[in-house]
């Protein structure tokens, strides 16, 4: 379809609003985050609830100008499906994007960053380093990476063998030779960096140096799509 009026757009979240309507939270290219009503959709035989479903891409036309917008027509473009862990990973994902970007905030590259882990999710790329790619992706977008290659105080390059310090807001702190918690050596942060996942062993330290860089970007509050997949270890 190429009517201008409508825009490729993803369902990232959606919750009830009065007796037959929901309020849905889109990704759309060119616009970012965009919240919606969509009307009638609890009501029995609803067209657009087999349609407003996640991951499926579609085109979307909306009215209104606030920060609220009512959905005027949506049909779909790109079916998706995901299952199992993915599924789950899907949802986190979703998460994040509502938790970095505020509504109508354009934030350049996120579209397809968001394609391309799809695309990944459902080719069965590794889980692991897709889902710290992602992360590592939305940071850098957002502003908000740390830096992985220098120590914060002098502005040195990594030493050999050395253990760093993540400190957010601060960047790498040079942490002698006994390494705490959040700590991690430096051959570690080079390789995340260049986005090497080949060695397994460093991919707790990318989780965790991941989440503490990702906590100054979404806050502190735990994330529901963590809780519904506790215990698999993945996000």
């Amino acid at each position: 379809m190429n009517d201008p009026d409508f825009h490729k757009a993803w369902l990232l979240h959606q919750r009830p609003y009065k007796e037959r309507s929901v309020i849905a939270r889109f990704l759309v290219a060119g616009h970012g985050i965009v919240a919606m009503v969509v009307r009638g959709v609890r009501q029995p035989r609803s067209r657009l609830a087999a349609l407003l479903q996640p991951f499926h891409r579609v085109l979307v036309r909306w009215r209104g100008r606030g920060e609220l917008k009512t959905l005027v027509d949506l049909e779909p473009d790109r079916h998706t499906l995901l299952t199992g862990e993915r599924l789950y990973c899907g949802f986190y994902v979703n998460e994040l994007l509502l938790r970095a970007m505020i509504p109508g905030q354009l934030v350049d590259g996120v579209t397809a960053l968001y394609q391309s882990t799809l695309l990944e999710l459902q080719q069965h790329t590794p889980l692991e380093p897709l889902l710290r790619a992602f992360e590592l992706d939305l940071l850098e977008l957002c502003g908000y990476a740390p830096p992985l290659t220098w120590e914060a105080v002098n502005g040195d390059a990594l030493q050999d063998g050395a253990w760093y310090r993540f400190v957010p807001g601060r960047g790498l702190i040079l942490a002698g030779e006994r390494a705490g918690r959040f700590c991690y050596p430096a051959e570690l942060l080079r390789a995340l960096a260049e986005r090497d996942f080949t060695n397994p062993a460093y991919y707790p330290g990318y989780k965790q140096l991941l989440r503490q860089a990702m906590a100054t970007l979404i806050g502190e509050r735990p994330l529901q799509s963590r809780m519904l997949f506790a215990g698999k270890n993945r996000t």
